[in-house]
């Protein structure tokens, strides 16, 4: 999935989005626009959690049309113990994390 926000090292926040990962689930972590170009790890906070695969409850936490082009991307995905984070700002996608 495109990024609708660009930043310059998406992998910075790899290691801090692991502290949101839950076993069975998709968190969907916010952070302001401020914080984000701050790389400021502090501002993260969970914006709420669906079971992995309830693509329909994710619609309700972000937006039918942002879920779907989740369920697009990883739908089709093996993965081994199921579970996904997404980081938003302002509304706009910036990166994820799954396994």
């Amino acid at each position: 999935m495109s990024n609708d926000y660009k930043i310059a090292d998406e992998e910075f926040w790899f290691e801090p989005l692991d502290d949101f990962q839950l076993y069975g689930k998709i968190v969907v972590v916010k952070i302001s626009e401020v914080d984000l170009i701050n790389e400021n790890t502090e501002g993260l906070r969970e914006k709420g959690s669906v079971n992995y695969g309830d693509w329909e409850d994710l619609g309700k936490l972000l937006s039918e049309d942002e879920a779907a082009l989740h369920q697009k991307d990883f739908e089709d995905e093996q993965l081994e113990d199921e579970w996904i984070v997404f980081l938003y700002t302002d509304g706009r996608y910036v990166t994820c994390i799954a396994g």
